[in-house]
């Protein structure tokens, strides 16, 4: 009997030590992972392209090539050129702008009030026009079209 009693007793000290390492693991891991979560996480911030400078072209008002119905478009618009361009492309712009303004207005006549009444196609519009523009150019490169009014009738 004092065999038997030794005997459960080794086997309870065994159960409990491998409980209590089971519960020191378990809290030890809870420690680390709770850990390595609670750190928060910086947002990385892209810094934005600056801005050009602007060369305003002024006030369009063109028909449109609508077949059906006589359509118009009365525009402002202005050009951004590339950041940093050199004062010589400021001045090939100011040289240029009745060549300019004249690929504009080509290209405004051209379209369809129906073109012009969405988004896409006024983003249409406005990359065609720079692409047309920055062909002519040789000093520099127009970086964005922008319209400052916009008026289908």
């Amino acid at each position: 009997m004092a065999d038997d009693s030794k005997k459960l007793n080794m086997i309870l000290i065994a159960v409990f030590a491998s409980l209590i390492i089971s519960l020191a693991g378990a809290v030890a891991s809870t420690v680390f992972l709770l850990g390595r979560t609670s750190s928060p996480r910086q947002k990385v911030i892209e810094p934005r392209p600056e801005l050009g400078k602007m060369e305003k072209m002024g006030e369009f008002v063109v028909n449109l090539s609508d077949t059906e119905d006589s359509h118009f478009l009365r525009a402002t618009m202005e050009l951004e050129q590339n950041f940093g361009s050199a004062v010589l492309f400021s001045d090939e712009l100011m040289n240029r702008k009745s060549q300019l303004r004249d690929i504009a207005l080509q290209i405004l006549a051209s379209k369809t009030s129906k073109e012009l009444k969405t988004p896409e196609g006024k983003d249409s519009l406005k990359q065609e026009i720079k692409e047309k523009v920055n062909s002519v150019l040789a000093k520099g490169q127009i970086a964005r079209v922008y319209f400052t009014e916009f008026a289908v009738q």
